[in-house]
């Protein structure tokens, strides 16, 4: 916070880091997370996975439980900051790859100082403070997918997702469509679609292609892109 804000990050009171050490964000006793590993492992095998995939599952639950305590700490730690410092007006979340494509349509964003930081396990985005003579420019959504190698790309949107954005497609709309997946039987056939964007939670309205299936329908670019048009992917 000091490297970030300068003389501004002495303002309001300071931190006390062993206060944010003692327990895991959620509250929960530390030692007795971690501890849990033990028995995962246990009942792996007694599940009748091989004792070397018995403690490879333990060992996965303490490298997501580590990498979600520690990136929870440091933002719980970060935000208490911004919030006693009357300096900062609001943060912007800060993405970089390798990310989820939730946390990348989040990139960029601005939210107020004691807004709640939406993450999952394993998260490592970070906030920047934005004062009056900070304003920060990260990259947003939009950015993160051009610095992307194609095989990034196609891990994060999926074959289709990946070559509709590259398409043109509207990003948030591609990664928003996958909240409300469904397969429903339409040309005769049972195709993927979603009813994310089309105004019902209650599905009353017709439901949206998914890009996969716009690409598995049409006869060619052209026809793909008009698909992604009228399936609201492009505007």
């Amino acid at each position: 916070m000091r490297e970030l804000l300068g003389p501004e990050a002495v303002q309001g009171g300071q931190i006390v880091p062993e206060q944010f050490a003692a327990q895991t964000p959620d509250g929960r006793d530390a030692l007795k997370l971690l501890a849990q590993a033990g028995p995962r492992s246990i009942s792996a095998q007694r599940r009748g996975f091989s004792a070397r995939a018995a403690m490879a599952r333990g060992a996965a639950f303490l490298d997501m439980v580590v990498r979600t305590v520690v990136a929870d700490t440091g933002r719980q730690a970060d935000q208490a900051a911004m919030v006693a410092n009357r300096k900062v007006l609001a943060y912007v979340r800060v993405v970089e790859l390798p990310a989820c494509s939730r946390c990348i349509i989040l990139a960029g964003r601005e939210y107020s100082v004691s807004s709640g930081f939406l993450r999952h396990p394993r998260c490592d985005c970070t906030m920047e403070p934005v004062t009056k003579r900070n304003r920060p420019t990260p990259a947003d959504a939009q950015d993160i997918f051009e610095n992307m190698t194609p095989e990034q790309r196609r891990k994060v949107f999926g074959d289709a997702g990946a070559k509709a954005i590259d398409d043109g497609a509207n990003i948030y709309s591609v990664v928003n469509a996958r909240k409300a997946m469904a397969q429903v039987e339409m040309f005769g056939e049972t195709v993927q679609v979603t009813y994310a964007g089309t105004g019902s939670r209650k599905r009353k309205r017709p439901p949206r292609l998914m890009p996969e299936e716009i690409y598995r329908q049409a006869e060619s670019r052209e026809q793909a892109i008009r698909l992604l048009y009228k399936n609201g992917y492009l505007r």
